[in-house]
């Protein structure tokens, strides 16, 4: 059975995506590529001039040799795009709905915090020997690394939200007859989501960090493969090394594109308003 609501959710939806905010946010993300291009090309010159070589590719010689890697890189793209999505969404799958239990439920609170503050602060690099004998070589043990990296951020997080939300919202609602799924529809979630996706957004290039030091880690691993993995064996090959590096970029940005529009779906009240992102 059709939804007769569906249409106008899906024009309040396309709404939000006609607004002048999108092509200011695209004439902003160009003009910023450009920008970092053109820095690229003149810290290029620059260490060319002072090392008396082109030691560091410009801009034109990464882009080409990604054109001419392009099967080689293109797997190994996805390799790692594959990886950085499954351990985000376990992390996130995880965290977010345990912080906001802890963070609004007191005496879960109470019993679990102390626990988190005592693990948190340790880096999560510390992990990496202990996953690595626990899972062994393989995709199992980068997925793990990266999830353990970013788990405890969106948790505390989550938790955090859930903390600053006020008291009287709470009670309003539970006076109402509200059920206990009900407050965390309505309240709890619409209030917590702006700032865990702020914070999902922080765990990409955390992500992205502990991903390549994933794939770069153990070099016996004959199964390793993704970008750190094309990178760290093309180290002494600063083109196809800043390719490498390039389609790494790629895939943070474009993690970030779609963290943005996952918040223009969920979070539409920001910016139906008229308000600028």
């Amino acid at each position: 059975m059709i939804d007769p609501q569906a249409p106008s959710r899906l024009n309040r939806i396309l709404r939000v995506f006609r607004s002048r905010t999108v092509a200011w946010h695209i004439v902003r993300y160009l003009v910023s590529i450009g920008v970092l291009l053109l820095a690229w090309w003149g810290v290029s010159a620059l260490v060319e001039v002072v090392k008396d070589r082109a030691f560091l590719p410009n801009p034109v010689h990464a882009i080409h040799e990604m054109w001419r890697l392009g099967p080689s890189l293109f797997r190994n793209f996805w390799v790692s795009a594959w990886r950085l999505v499954l351990a985000i969404s376990i992390a996130f799958t995880l965290g977010y709905p345990l912080g906001l239990l802890i963070g609004h439920e007191r005496r879960l609170d109470q019993l679990v915090s102390p626990m988190i503050f005592i693990i948190y602060p340790i880096p999560q690099v510390a992990f990496i020997l202990p996953l690595f004998l626990i899972f062994g070589l393989g995709n199992p043990v980068k997925v793990a690394i990266v999830t353990s990296a970013l788990f405890f951020q969106i948790l505390v997080s989550a938790r955090g939200a859930a903390k600053l939300i006020e008291f009287e919202h709470i009670t309003s609602v539970r006076s109402a007859g509200a059920s206990w799924w009900q407050i965390y529809r309505h309240v709890v979630l619409p209030a917590t989501l702006p700032s865990i996706l702020t914070s999902l957004r922080v765990s990409v290039g955390l992500g992205m960090a502990f991903l390549f030091i994933a794939e770069t880690t153990g070099s016996f691993d004959p199964r390793r493969g993704g970008l750190g993995s094309f990178i760290d064996s093309n180290i002494y090959s600063p083109p196809q090394a800043f390719a490498g590096i390039l389609a790494m970029a790629l895939l943070g940005f474009s993690l970030y594109i779609v963290i943005d529009v996952i918040e223009r779906i969920v979070c539409r009240w920001k910016y139906v308003s008229g308000k600028p992102s």
